[in-house]
């Protein structure tokens, strides 16, 4: 679920907030569809309904207008579903509003907003004041530093997700973060915690979807215990997808509720702030891309993709020999941690890093939940360039023993239940085993010896049979 999915779900009080801010009225008219454009353009300078055939003779005469464009290529969507994607999407976002079975109105709040964006908007927000602010003699460095700061900050928390300690432990805020969302769980002892099936998925996706998935789950926390409305809190991320990387804003230009959002988003690495009394903040490349998913709202409309730079060394590829045998080239402790969760790690280099796929190592993974084509596809994705020449990338016999080992472990089946026995005759242990065969209660039996077990949702069904066939007898 993206930034644009969770408005859709959001209540229409909560909308009606956030469209009045004529930032986010235009950053959700960018991430509509072409068509979905086409209609909120051409209705912006109307007060009226507009007829549902009448924005079908538009789409007509769109596609129509295109249709030479299209040659060669991959045949397009029919007139039809560019039609129900463009009104489902503006209707799920409260753009459209249905005046009747047929007719369509344009959201006034939106379509207000969105004219002054359209005419007046330009640049940043908090433009003027931090024209004001003059150059910061206090702090200064590179793109590069500042999103080195950033990654160090997310690196700490990706380092908590895989148990290394090379890092600082983050805050306990962003810990309980992790558990609501189940990207982390309690061991068995409850003293604790290890990654998740989820949470190892989590880490092998991009890291600005990483971030978002985290800040979804801090709005909703925020929301949940009245702490902040998380229509404030959706707001401030929306003007700040319009801010400029690597540069710095006047913290009095904004509401109260923004200035106390700075302390966590400062430990999240989205922002940087030196002090908690300076009168400027800086933005990172996560805080712009965030709500674009790596795609600054300047840019959007044209999709260039805004990355954060990381050097070379800093990327993981893996050489897996039939053998067992792994060897991981990174100079990172974070690529070095995820790894080690399903390979035992023998040798450590500047750049290297050698170890072995075992039973036992790759069994530790399997029992915290972690599965074995999860395993598969992060060694598919990290291979080394050579290892992408071969057919297959991971050699069959590894990949065979992976799955192998996981279904090993997966042959028994545990289930929660009690042992019956000290039954005073044959006669009585069969009546019992019948009754718990026929409700479905037996997990296994013992004639010899006259034991069997019930498993845990039958334990008082059976104690209430025992009392009542058994004991009146």
């Amino acid at each position: 679920m993206d930034a644009f999915e969770f408005l859709e779900t959001l209540p229409n009080a909560t909308l009606e907030s956030l469209y009045a801010d004529p930032w986010v009225c235009q950053a959700v008219f960018q991430s509509l569809p072409s068509i979905a454009q086409q209609f909120v353009m051409r209705l912006l300078s109307c007060n009226t309904v507009v007829q549902e055939q009448v924005l079908r003779e538009w789409l007509v005469t769109q596609v129509q207008d295109n249709s030479s464009t299209n040659l060669g290529k991959k045949k397009p969507l029919t007139i039809e579903d560019m039609y129900k994607h463009s009104i489902s999407k503006l209707r799920k976002l409260r753009i459209f509003a249905q005046s009747s079975t047929d007719s369509y109105q344009l959201h006034t709040g939106f379509q207000k907003q969105l004219k002054y964006a359209l005419c007046h908007l330009g640049g940043c927000p908090w433009e003027e004041g931090r024209r004001k602010l003059g150059k910061d003699m206090e702090v200064s460095f590179t793109s590069t530093e500042l999103e080195r700061y950033a990654r160090s900050h997310w690196d700490a928390v990706l380092h908590y997700m895989v148990g290394s300690t090379s890092v600082p432990d983050p805050p306990q805020a962003v810990v309980d973060i992790l558990l609501r969302t189940n990207l982390m769980q309690s061991s068995v002892d409850q003293r604790a915690l290890h990654i998740t099936d989820k949470g190892y998925e989590f880490m092998l996706k991009d890291i600005h979807i990483q971030m978002w998935i985290f800040i979804l789950e801090y709005i909703k926390t925020l929301d949940r215990t009245g702490a902040l409305k998380q229509e404030d809190i959706l707001q401030f991320l929306f003007q700040i997808s319009y801010c400029q990387v690597n540069a710095y804003y006047p913290v009095q230009d904004l509401t109260k509720t923004q200035q106390l959002l700075l302390t966590d988003f400062n430990n999240f690495g989205l922002l940087y702030r030196k002090r908690s009394n300076s009168d400027r903040f800086y933005t990172t490349s996560l805080a712009v891309n965030l709500i674009f998913g790596g795609t600054t709202a300047s840019n959007y409309s044209e999709a260039q993709v805004a990355r954060p730079h990381m050097s070379s060394m800093s990327d993981l590829s893996t050489i897996v020999e039939t053998n067992f045998k792994v060897y991981a080239y990174t100079t990172s402790t974070l690529h070095i941690a995820m790894l080690s969760v399903f390979v035992d790690i023998v040798a450590r280099l500047p750049n290297l890093a050698i170890g072995f796929i075992t039973r036992e190592s790759l069994r530790s993974a399997l029992v915290h939940g972690i599965s074995a084509q999860q395993i598969y596809d992060f060694l598919l994705k990290h291979a080394h360039p050579r290892m992408k020449k071969n057919n297959p990338i991971v050699p069959e016999n590894i990949a065979d023993q992976i799955y192998l080992w996981e279904k090993e472990r997966n042959r028994i089946k545990f289930i929660d239940g009690i042992l019956f026995d000290g039954f005073n005759s044959k006669e009585e242990f069969e009546q019992v085993r019948v009754y718990a065969q026929k409700q479905r209660f037996l997990t296994w039996t013992d004639p010899i010896h006259l034991k069997l077990a019930i498993s845990s949702n039958g334990i008082e069904s059976i104690r209430q049979f025992i009392q009542k066939s058994l004991v009146s007898q």
